[in-house]
């Protein structure tokens, strides 16, 4: 099936399941809430969500750097918006096309590319738990929330440090015929790896992760206030919008479409949020903060030349 074809299937999907979503809502809460809808705070919310890609492609660029790709920043920030076109793809892995970008445009090895690709991604999962932590603690939320994120955490870090256990998890990753196509030197692999996981670029890369979620969860934050539900403070929206985020991402669903948005609504009602405000409130707080940015990286696809070759990319 040609990329289009399923890129196409994913955005019916979307509609069919945002469509579902409204329909077991009360249409007249609906029709409130949305004529409530406070547009002078759009400009707030679009700043926060255009303000948490700072910190994500500065991580993205110091990667590529630490990794002695050397390319021009404005190309950089192009192809790195290039990739969040496709995070709505199952598990984002088509940002592998950023790779592909690299090798087309520049000559560089996608041995070189594809690993860097794959670290920045766990890079935001380790900051998306650390902000679920956070959240967590602070709110003094269940404990065993807390012993489920730090165990996982715990493994995340076990498999990047613990060199038998690492070369075994890429040992097996590059013999997948998906990634097979992308690693031509599997030594050159785990030296960008190596790279690009040492102590100094881990904890760069973290921070820069966690102020990522942080600002998007402001974008959230906001959106509740825009609707006039103030009845969530903010490091609970930090806490639910991380943790939902994640449970789309591990799902495999393309964009964690359902899921995310099913979690997010539930945690509100949770909160004393009643149904279908919350369902409301779910759909927007994704279309803040994943289609507009989504939105924004296929307008960079056309500029990187990434909208030209990718049938044969994936």
């Amino acid at each position: 099936m040609k990329l289009d074809n399923r890129l196409i299937l994913i955005l019916i999907s979307v509609v069919g399941i945002y469509a579902i979503f409204l329909f077991i809502s009360d249409y007249n809460i609906i029709s409130e809430k949305i004529s409530s809808f406070k547009i002078n705070y759009l400009p707030l919310i679009l700043f926060f969500v255009s303000a948490s890609w700072i910190p994500l492609i500065i991580k993205w660029h110091f990667l590529l750097k630490n990794s002695e790709v050397d390319i021009p920043l404005t190309k950089s920030i192009a192809i790195f918006f290039s990739g969040v076109a496709f995070e709505i793809t199952p598990g984002q892995i088509g940002a592998l096309i950023k790779s592909q970008i690299l090798k087309t445009s520049y000559n560089i090895p996608r041995t070189k590319t594809v690993p860097i690709v794959i670290v920045e991604k766990v890079y935001d999962l380790i900051g998306a738990i650390l902000a679920s932590v956070i959240g967590i603690i602070i709110l003094g939320m269940e404990i065993y929330l807390i012993a489920i994120a730090i165990s996982v955490l715990a493994f995340i870090f076990f498999f990047m440090y613990y060199k038998p256990a690492s070369e075994l998890f890429f040992n097996r990753i590059t013999k997948l015929k998906f990634f097979s196509k992308y690693i031509e030197n599997i030594s050159g692999f785990y030296e960008t790896v190596q790279k690009s996981t040492n102590v100094r670029a881990a904890t760069i890369c973290i921070l820069l992760a966690l102020a990522y979620w942080f600002m998007v969860s402001a974008a959230a934050y906001y959106t509740l206030i825009s609707f006039d539900v103030n009845i969530v403070d903010y490091l609970k929206v930090l806490a639910i919008y991380s943790t939902s985020t994640l449970l789309g991402a591990i799902s495999f669903i393309p964009a964690g479409i359902g899921i995310t948005e099913g979690s997010i609504a539930g945690l509100f009602t949770l909160n004393g949020i009643d149904v279908s405000t919350a369902l409301i409130l779910a759909v927007m707080i994704r279309i803040f903060t994943l289609w507009y940015s989504v939105s924004v990286g296929f307008i960079a696809l056309k500029f990187t030349g990434g909208l030209s070759f990718r049938k044969n990319s994936f």
